[in-house]
């Protein structure tokens, strides 16, 4: 049993088109892939969602079992802004701490399409709490 939160990349970074047909629309496949993926394995399983652009982070769903909610909140995310990935991190985390069923584990998967601007000091300092709670 798990509890997955799914932080995807929606900056302008996004938009290119290396990856047919673009970045996002194939972010957007493994989403769907992936929690499709994690809510057969087990029917106690969770996934939640998160965009980590925009003027901040947002929480699009919060863990559930339902692929559905997770599969049609993706249909209305927008690309825009620049990642902000620390800041992303630290929120999935605050969702995966606050999960219904305690007895899951806690995963955080990050879909990164854009550079990161964070310094290696402040992403080791999330990396060391994110070890300490037990977040894989």
């Amino acid at each position: 049993m798990e509890a997955t939160m799914v932080c995807i990349d929606n900056s302008e970074w996004t938009r290119n088109g290396d990856f047919a047909p673009s970045r996002f629309n194939n972010q957007s496949d493994a989403v769907n892939l992936l929690a499709g993926a994690r809510t057969q394995a087990h029917p106690e399983n969770t996934v939640g969602l998160l965009t980590m652009a925009g003027k901040t982070p947002t929480v699009l769903v919060t863990p559930t079992p339902d692929l559905g909610k997770v599969l049609h909140s993706m249909q209305g995310v927008d690309v825009e802004g620049e990642c902000n990935l620390a800041t992303s991190v630290q929120i999935a985390q605050l969702c995966l701490k606050h999960r219904q069923n305690k007895n899951q584990r806690q995963r955080v998967v990050i879909f990164a399409g854009s550079p990161i601007s964070e310094d290696k000091d402040k992403l080791v300092k999330i990396a060391k709490k994110m070890k300490k709670n037990n977040v894989a």
